[in-house]
């Protein structure tokens, strides 16, 4: 099957609950260059799509084209956004900033006319080169990337009107601004105005509101055991429970995860998560407190010792201990202690010598692994250790070992690609949500279908 077919024969039957959600937009870096410029953030089906979905009347709006033929509200804007390299996302944005032509299903001939409100002074009509919807959105599109706006700060620093990177000016609502880069620049350009969803002036939604529906409309939105990074940096970040953390140094990401499984992302859409403590430590290393408990970290969690002579009889090198502050060892989450008692307390991967059957013992509990699939994802680097059936059944049997989180994962029989997060796998909507959030293809686990089914399903993954 291929990759095509693969995540198109998805069926959908799960549905986002809404989530109220709180707008902070950065008035210094209100959008990306990134998020300006990508021409390809949006196919023609998907701006379609789009204005259906809103209840706009652009998506049945027809009007004359170049030579006068008939195009489609969604066509100009695609057109427009692929022959100026300009951000189709951008296009919609301020249609809905200058008009509300995204929202309103029954708009006059004059906010048509006046889509962009590019070469529109407030007050007066429209210049005939300017007027018109199709005008509108070629001519805006043209003007961004020519000397006034974008090719301007690219020779001389600055925008017409003087704003540029770093530069701090007042808007017309009495905020210093100091843009960031030449998007957010090109907006005051634009719209001189901060507006009320960044604290300026509260009758409009001025620049703000660009940032606002960036936003609302298209920051993009992960689950747990996403590994991230901003374009250009270094630091790499995992999502865990709606939290970014970051990886305190490389040693520690690649002690337990795929360095080819970080999605770039955007510096606002990791804004968008609040930041918890740096990971310091991989699995299996061993930390001491100030209050002089040693931990061994399992899984993200940490294990204190429940004895010096728990520690002495496990084996454990004590040149090995890492000392480590209260705010270290507070920011890794507590599990259960190891005592005298434990078995395995580490874990040990046991293969039955006349099954082939592989379980992961822990604390003397069995936890079958279901396939090569999820042994690979979870101990890519354990050794293991071949034993008679009888010995491998004398474990009570526990859960069955799931995929970690961040895997994607298929299996033949389905055709539905997931992505697992707390233990549930979360199918695509389709193939638009799989390739605008930054996946790789390249990096789905195709798997027999048991191992899928001991997860349970959890909410779509889509876009919009």
């Amino acid at each position: 099957m291929t990759k095509k077919l693969l995540i198109s024969s998805i069926i959908f039957s799960f549905i986002f609950p809404f989530v109220a959600q709180a707008y902070s937009v950065n008035i210094h870096n209100v959008i990306t260059d990134t998020e300006l410029l990508d021409s390809d953030s949006m196919s023609l089906a998907r701006i379609q799509s789009f204005l259906k979905d809103k209840n706009s009347y652009l998506a049945n709006y027809l009007t004359e084209g170049i030579g006068g033929a008939p195009k489609t509200a969604s066509e100009i804007i695609f057109d427009a956004a692929n022959f100026y390299e300009i951000s189709p996302k951008y296009l919609l944005v301020r249609l809905q900033v200058e008009q509300s032509l995204v929202y309103d299903t029954d708009p006059t001939q004059t906010q048509l006319e006046r889509a962009m409100g590019y070469g529109c002074p407030d007050g007066s009509g429209c210049d005939p080169e300017y007027s018109g919807f199709f005008n509108q959105i070629n001519q805006s599109a043209k003007a961004i990337k020519g000397d006034k706006y974008l090719q301007g700060i690219i020779n001389n620093g600055t925008t017409i009107s003087g704003w540029g990177i770093g530069i701090t000016k007042n808007t017309l609502d009495g905020i210093a601004v100091t843009p960031v880069n030449a998007a957010t620049a090109i907006l005051y350009t634009y719209t001189p105005w901060v507006g009320k969803y960044g604290g300026g002036a509260q009758q409009w939604g001025g620049t703000s509101l660009v940032g606002k529906l960036f936003q609302e409309w298209f920051e993009r939105h992960y689950p747990d055991g996403t590994l991230m990074q901003v374009d250009g940096t270094s630091g790499v970040y995992i999502i865990k429970n709606g939290k970014r953390y970051p990886f305190r140094n490389r040693t520690t990401l690649l002690a337990n995860y795929d360095p080819k499984k970080i999605i770039i992302v955007s510096e606002n859409e990791l804004d968008a998560y609040e930041e918890g403590p740096a990971i310091r430590f991989p699995d299996n290393v061993l930390i001491r407190s100030p209050h002089g408990t040693v931990y061994i970290i399992i899984g993200g969690e940490k294990r204190g010792m429940a004895s010096q002579e728990v520690f002495a009889y496990l084996g454990f090198n004590p040149e090995e201990v890492i000392p480590a502050s209260w705010s270290e060892v507070n920011s890794v989450p507590e599990g259960t202690p190891i005592t005298i008692n434990s078995v395995f307390p580490t874990g040990i991967l046991l293969q039955s010598i006349q099954t082939g059957g592989v379980a992961y013992i822990e604390n003397g509990v069995r936890h079958p692994i279901m396939s090569k699939e999820i042994l690979k994802s979870r101990y890519k680097n354990r050794i293991l250790a071949k034993v008679d059936q009888d010995e491998l059944e004398a474990y009570p049997k526990g859960d069955y070992v799931k995929f970690e989180d961040g895997e994607l994962v298929t299996s033949d029989k389905t055709g539905i690609v997931y992505v697992i997060s707390n233990g549930e796998k979360r199918p695509f909507k389709n193939a638009d949500a799989f390739n605008s959030l930054g996946y790789s293809w390249d990096n789905i686990l195709h798997t027999n279908q048991r191992s899928l089914d001991i997860h349970p399903t959890g909410t779509t993954i889509k876009i919009e």
